[in-house]
C-alpha cells in the first residue's frame, strides 16, 4: 500500500475547499443579486402604482361625480412613465349581470366581451394579467391594486433582471476555474511553505547517526507545532545518546569487571597446574578461585536483575507495611557488619508509620544502603530514620563515614561507578548495589534522594507511597 504525500494531499484538499467555496459564493451573489433585484422591480412597481392611482382623481371631482376629462389625457400621462398598465372598472349591466371595462387611448372605456358576467375577482385577474403579458407571465412582475371603482394592473418586465442575472451567472460560471486554478497554485505555494520546516527538519534528522548522537535538530522552526515536534525529538534524541553512552559505558565496565575476576582464575589455574604444587597449596587456590568465582556470579545475577528491572520483568508487589520493622530488621544487620568498629547504630521512629510496596525489595534497597555505609564509615553512627512527607513515606540511612565529592553525586548511581579515581576494590563490591537500591525503589513507585558533604557523612532516603494516600 503506497503511503500519501502530504503536500500533494493538502494542496488537493485545499483546492476541493477553494472549488467548493467559490461555487457556493457564486450561487449566494447570484441568488443575492436575483433577490435584490425582485425587490428593486416590486419597489419600482409600486411607485408606478402610486402615480396611477394619484392620476385616477382626474376621473372624478370631490363631489365623486365625473368630470369632463377625457381618458385619452389620462392615458397619454400613463403611457409617458414607460410601465405597463391597465385600468378597470366593474360595472353593473342592465340584467344585473357584472361587465368590465378598460381604457385605452382611443376610448375611453371599452368593454371586456370575453369576460363572463359571473367570473370572480381571480379570474378577472388572470385574464388581464394574461393580456397585459402577452402570455409570458413569468417573465413579468404584475401588481394589482384595487382603488375606489376601479382595478390598476402595473406590469414591468423581468427581462432586464434576467439578463443581469444570467451575466452574473456566466461571469461566475467563466471565472470559477481561473479562481480555481489561482487557489491551486497559491496552495501549493504556501503548503510548500508551511512545510519547508518538515524538510529541513527530515535532511537534519537523516544527518544524525550513531557516531555522533550529540547533533540536534534546529528549534524554534517558525511554526508552534513543528517547533513542538522538534523539541520532542530533541528530547528523544536526547534519551537515547544516554542510552547509548550508557550501553557504552556499561559494555566497557562489564568488560573491565568481567577481566579482572577471569585474569584472576586463569592465572591461579595455571599456577594449579604445576605439578609441584602441595595439597595445601591447592586447595588454598581453589577455595580463592571459588570466592572469585562466586563474586562474579553475584555480579552476573545483579546485572541480570537490573536488565529485567528496566524492562519491567520484576515482579513487585504494592502492599502496605510498617516501614520501622524492616528498618529494625536492617539494622541489627548492620551491627554485624560493623562489629569491631566504633561505630553505634540507632533507629528512630516515630509510630508506626506505613508505607505501600514490596517489603522484600525495601529490605534490599535499605541493606544495600546500609552495606555502603558500613563501608565507608570507620567511626559515629548509622542511623535508621523513618520520615514522613506529604503524600509519601520513608526511611534515611544516615552516617558519619568520609563523605562523597560534589562531582560524584550526579553518577553515584550509575552501573559500576566508584568514587575512588583508581576503581580499586578496596571496599569490595562490583559498584552495582545503589544502581540495585534506586531501580528496587523505582519499581516500588517511589524514589531515593542523596545529601552528603565530605568529611561530614552521607544521607541516602529512600521514599515510597505512604499508606493512607495510596487508599484514598
Amino acid at each position: 500500500m503506497s503511503e500519501r504525500h502530504l503536500g500533494r494531499d493538502l494542496v488537493a484538499r485545499f483546492t476541493r475547499l477553494a472549488w467548493t467555496t467559490l461555487v457556493l459564493y457564486a450561487v449566494v451573489v447570484t441568488a443575492v443579486f436575483g433577490v435584490l433585484s425582485e425587490l428593486s422591480l416590486g419597489r419600482s412597481l409600486s411607485r408606478t402604482a402610486d402615480i396611477v392611482e394619484s392620476l385616477l382623481v382626474l376621473y372624478a371631482n370631490p363631489g365623486g361625480e365625473r368630470s369632463s376629462v377625457p381618458s385619452s389625457k389620462l392615458v397619454e400621462q400613463l403611457t409617458g412613465m414607460g410601465a405597463r398598465f391597465v385600468i378597470t372598472r366593474t360595472g353593473v349591466s342592465g340584467d344585473g349581470g357584472r361587465s368590465v371595462y378598460f381604457l385605452t387611448p382611443d376610448m375611453p372605456a371599452q368593454r371586456i366581451e370575453t369576460m363572463s358576467s359571473d367570473a370572480s375577482v381571480d379570474e378577472m385577474r388572470e385574464e388581464i394579467a394574461g393580456a397585459v403579458t402577452g402570455g409570458a407571465r413569468w417573465t413579468y412582475r404584475i401588481l394589482h391594486r384595487r382603488s375606489g371603482e376601479f382595478d390598476v394592473f402595473v406590469a414591468e418586465s423581468r427581462g432586464p433582471q434576467l439578463v443581469a442575472i444570467t451575466g452574473v451567472g456566466a461571469a461566475a460560471l467563466l471565472l470559477l476555474p481561473l479562481a480555481a486554478l489561482t487557489s491551486r497554485l497559491v496552495a501549493r505555494r504556501s503548503v510548500r511553505a508551511a512545510l519547508l520546516p518538515i524538510d529541513r527538519m527530515r535532511t537534519e534528522l537523516q544527518a544524525i547517526g550513531p557516531e555522533d548522537l550529540s547533533r540536534r535538530v534546529r528549534a524554534p522552526t517558525g511554526t508552534a507545532e513543528i517547533t513542538e515536534i522538534a523539541d520532542t525529538v530533541n528530547r528523544m534524541i536526547a534519551r537515547v545518546e544516554r542510552a547509548h553512552l550508557a550501553l557504552e559505558a556499561f559494555t566497557a565496565d562489564a568488560s573491565h569487571e568481567l577481566r579482572t575476576p577471569l585474569t584472576h582464575l586463569r592465572a591461579r589455574v595455571q599456577w594449579a597446574l604445576d605439578a609441584q604444587r602441595s595439597p595445601e597449596a591447592m586447595s588454598e587456590t581453589l577455595s580463592a578461585m571459588n570466592e572469585e568465582i562466586e563474586r562474579t556470579v553475584r555480579m552476573v545475577e545483579d546485572l541480570l536483575l537490573i536488565a529485567r528491572g528496566e524492562n519491567q520483568q520484576v515482579p513487585v508487589e504494592r502492599k502496605p507495611f510498617v516501614l520501622a520493622a524492616v528498618a529494625r530488621e536492617v539494622a541489627e544487620i548492620t551491627e554485624a557488619m560493623v562489629d569491631g568498629r566504633d561505630v553505634a547504630v540507632e533507629v528512630h521512629t516515630d509510630g508506626d508509620v506505613e508505607a505501600v510496596g514490596d517489603v522484600h525489595c525495601t529490605r534490599q534497597v535499605l541493606l544495600n544502603l546500609a552495606s555502603n555505609a558500613a563501608r565507608h564509615t570507620r567511626r559515629g553512627h548509622i542511623a535508621f530514620r523513618v520520615v514522613t512527607e506529604t503524600g509519601r513515606a520513608g526511611v534515611a540511612v544516615e552516617d558519619t563515614g568520609e563523605g562523597i565529592p560534589a562531582g560524584s553525586l550526579e553518577y553515584l548511581f550509575d552501573r559500576f561507578y566508584r568514587v575512588e579515581p583508581s576503581r580499586s576494590r578496596a571496599h569490595g563490591g562490583a559498584g552495582l548495589g545503589l544502581t540495585i537500591a534506586k531501580l528496587y525503589a523505582e519499581l516500588q513507585g517511589g524514589s531515593i534522594t542523596l545529601a552528603s558533604e565530605p568529611g561530614s557523612g552521607s544521607r541516602f532516603t529512600v521514599w515510597l507511597p505512604a499508606a493512607a494516600t495510596a487508599h484514598a
